[in-house]
């Protein structure tokens, strides 16, 4: 079976596989006296998963050293790299980003200034640098309407806008900051020989963003997906950054084509899963966009259809909604983009 899912990957030029148990193995302390927060659970004998606040975390152990996917906020940094330490003497060498978001990138600058080398797609490094300048004119923006605000107490408005744009034109530019983002980035997929396997590193378009990844350790048979996959919740889809509903179901499709019941899955949240869990959520979200664009289709508003608690009873019983994308905001999203594909519905009669 193992030959179908390597020879199934390299065909799709872009898939994945899957596991679920809540939790695992669990171990390894943290030697730092800092309150720990983070729980390290064992997916196989050489790859170990760091769940807490922020992204999933997957650690590949071996004789090169530590291959690392994703690193969660930066306060959390001295944690993973003292729980990475007690599974090996070796340092961490590389590191994937699956995407752009801070809960998975947010320790980058100080993997970066250990001398970690970090990869991701090109669209993931894109949106960091694009994040990092809107957070720049915004501060800017915020001192112009400040000078503005006060230089209007004396009464002159005009003035005052004048003295504002002599001040935003010795305003510095904004400059990226350095040692901060990916430094080798990829179109398509690229593979690691590491650790005794061939780690398949490939991109999906348009899922959960425009610039996701998915690792695939093709020996231990275990796959990181990102965010592709939320276990045992409502996933986010983020639209704004080339996310698209219809492209995640599709991964998700592809990935239930691809995998055994052997493999197992570390999902973008929640706990480690399998093919079941994979199907289950892959399910879910045919059955709710089915649900939603027929009673879009039938002319019910926005606040009737949420008010139709019967269409994701289930999943809110199995606690989908206990997370930060709550049932109101996943039936919400699904509305506007039913909305979007279907803008004159029939009129309720």
């Amino acid at each position: 079976m193992r030959t179908y899912v390597t020879i199934g990957l390299i065909f799709f030029l872009g898939l994945f596989t899957s596991y679920s148990q809540d939790g695992g193995d669990v171990k390894g302390t943290t030697p730092s006296k800092a309150p720990r927060t983070l729980t390290l659970v064992r997916v196989t004998d050489s790859i170990y998963m760091l769940q807490g606040k922020g992204g999933n975390i997957a650690v590949s152990t071996g004789v090169d050293g530590i291959l690392m996917i994703d690193d969660k906020f930066a306060p959390s940094s001295e944690e993973i790299t003292n729980l990475v330490s007690s599974l090996s003497e070796k340092p961490i060498q590389f590191l994937v980003n699956t995407h752009h978001h801070g809960d998975h990138t947010g320790g980058n600058k100080n993997m970066i200034a250990k001398g970690v080398v970090v990869y991701a797609h090109e669209n993931a490094r894109k949106r960091m640098i694009a994040n990092e300048k809107n957070a720049f004119d915004k501060k800017q923006d915020g001192v112009l309407n400040k000078l503005v605000e006060d230089l209007n107490k004396s009464g002159n408005n005009e003035k005052a806008k004048e003295k504002a744009k002599e001040k935003g034109n010795d305003m510095p530019a904004f400059v990226e900051s350095k040692n901060t983002y990916p430094m080798i980035t990829f179109s398509d997929d690229m593979t690691f020989h590491y650790n005794g396997e061939k780690v398949m590193v490939f991109h999906i378009h348009n899922a959960h963003t425009d610039g996701d990844a998915i690792v695939y350790f093709t020996q231990s048979n275990v796959l990181h997906t990102g965010d592709i996959f939320f276990n045992g919740r409502y996933p986010y889809i983020d639209i704004k950054s080339g996310g698209n509903y219809d492209g995640n179901v599709k991964a998700l499709s592809q990935i239930l084509n691809l995998i055994d019941d052997e493999t197992k899955v570390i999902p973008g949240h929640g706990n480690v899963g399998n093919k079941a869990s994979i199907k289950y959520s892959h399910d879910m979200m045919v059955a709710l966009k089915n649900s939603v664009s027929f009673h879009v289709l039938s002319g019910k508003t926005k606040e009737e259809i949420l008010a139709m608690n019967e269409l994701s009873q289930e999943y809110d019983s199995a606690g989908f909604g206990d997370f930060y994308i709550t049932r109101e905001k996943f039936i919400g999203m699904i509305y506007d983009e039913a909305k979007r594909k279907y803008p004159n519905p029939a009129k309720k009669q």
